[in-house]
Order: structure tokens, then sequence, then C-alpha cells
């Protein structure tokens, strides 16, 4: 618990030191492989299950998730990405504290049985207009 709290300081304060004003939105990606005889279908199904429950945290609420598969240059082979976008740094931050015992986080319980994911990335998204 400690340790989730001090990562917590420290990322935000990284984030505001080196965060562009204008960066709109905070993507965390996820590289996943689908577990034996599991389908991309599957890697949806629990994917929206787990959208509602993390819908449901402060933060969480205008959070949009995506699965991205490779199609060209080495596809297949049952990889894909996890990506959960919510509009700000600050609704990233929120979600994340709310995490822990929450309903998103029993659901993950779900995902694992569907697909293994490595560590995530955190990435700043900055719309062009």
């Amino acid at each position: 618990m400690k340790s989730t709290i001090l990562k917590f300081i420290f990322i935000s304060i990284l984030l505001a030191i080196v965060m562009p004003v204008h960066a709109a939105s905070a993507l965390q990606v996820w590289e996943c492989t689908l577990k034996e005889g599991k389908t991309p279908q599957d890697a949806e199904a629990v994917s929206i299950a787990w959208l509602k429950a993390a819908q449901g945290l402060k933060g969480g609420d205008q959070m949009d998730v995506y699965l991205t598969y490779p199609v060209a240059a080495e596809a297949g082979g049952g990889r894909f990405n996890f990506v959960m976008v919510v509009p700000s740094f600050a609704d990233w931050g929120e979600f994340e504290n709310g995490y822990e015992g929450s309903a998103a986080a029993k659901a993950d319980d779900d995902f694992a049985d569907i697909a293994t994911c490595s560590g995530s990335s955190l990435w700043a998204s900055v719309k062009m207009e």
C-alpha cells in the first residue's frame, strides 16, 4: 500500500514537471497475448465488463478502452494491446487511487483467464486541431 502511494506521488510530480499544459488525454497501454483456446471475442467481452466496472470509479466515468490488433508485420499470434484512455492525468490519478479492491480490480481475474498482459506504459495524447 505504502509503495503504491509513493509511486503515485512520484508519477504525479514527474507529470507535473514534464507534461505540456495542453496535453489532453492520458493513455495507458498493456501488451497482451491471448491464452490457448481464447479468441479476440473473448478478450472483447471481458474488456467490456471491465470497462463498465471501471467507469463506476471516480476518474473513470469518461474512460474509453480500445483493443488494438496487429494487421501487418508480425501480425497474429494472439497479440493485442489493451488501451485505457482518460481525459486527463488528474482523472487517471483519481482512478488509480480508487482501483485497489474495486469491482474493476476484481474483473482483472476474469481478464487473466483470457490473456496474459505485460507491464504497461503511460502516454500523453495531444490532439492537433
